[in-house]
């Protein structure tokens, strides 16, 4: 079902290591993918949320814990206009609205 391919994009960079890519059915690549410090997650977030609203895009901010739910809550109080919410009190429908809200731009992050 899906195909191998072996992809090289920088032999330098790589160290002389090549990888293979996965490549879907669909076509989709998957994502880059960043590994940065735990002790600066929340500076790192910030700023890459800051300059994704400084170009009006919009951030989209998932967290697996109730102790991340916090983090997720000290962003709305960071200068970024932000929207925060729980799948525990959370309806279908507060939830399409604000989808609609965020592709409207009426906050930067979700």
């Amino acid at each position: 079902m899906f195909r191998r391919r072996r992809v090289i994009t920088s032999w330098k960079k790589s160290g002389g290591d090549v990888v293979d890519q996965v490549v879907r059915p669909t076509g989709l690549l998957d994502p880059i993918i960043e590994v940065r410090p735990v002790a600066t997650q929340v500076d790192d977030l910030l700023s890459e949320i800051r300059q994704r609203a400084a170009i009006n895009e919009r951030v989209l901010v998932t967290t697996l814990t109730k102790r991340m739910r916090k983090i997720s809550l000290n962003i709305s109080k960071n200068t970024v206009s932000a929207c925060v919410i729980f799948t525990q009190i959370s309806t279908p429908s507060n939830v399409w609205r604000l989808i609609r809200d965020l592709r409207l731009g009426e906050f930067d992050v979700w």
